[in-house]
C-alpha cells in the first residue's frame, strides 16, 4: 500500500462529498485528523500502522489539517 499524502486525502474527501457520500467523507477526514494529532505534520503516513513518515515540517499536511478541521467544526 502507498503511504497516504495529505493532498490526496483532501481530493478524496472532496470527491466523496460531491458524490453525496458524506458519512464516508467525514470518516476519512476524521481518521486523517486523528492521525495527524497522534503523529504530527509528517509528509505522509504509513498506510498500515499510521506512523508519520519523512519530513515532519511539511506545510501541505498542516494546510489540509486546517481545512478538514474547520469543515468538521462547521458540521
Amino acid at each position: 500500500m502507498n503511504p497516504p499524502w495529505a493532498p490526496l486525502v483532501l481530493m478524496v474527501n472532496e470527491g466523496l462529498k460531491k458524490a453525496k457520500l458524506l458519512d464516508k467523507a467525514g470518516g476519512a477526514a476524521n481518521r486523517f485528523l486523528r492521525r495527524v494529532e497522534r503523529e504530527g505534520f509528517a509528509e505522509n503516513f504509513d498506510s498500515l500502522r499510521g506512523k508519520g513518515l519523512r519530513d515532519r515540517t511539511l506545510t501541505w499536511t498542516a494546510s489540509v489539517y486546517i481545512v478538514l478541521s474547520e469543515e468538521q467544526q462547521k458540521s
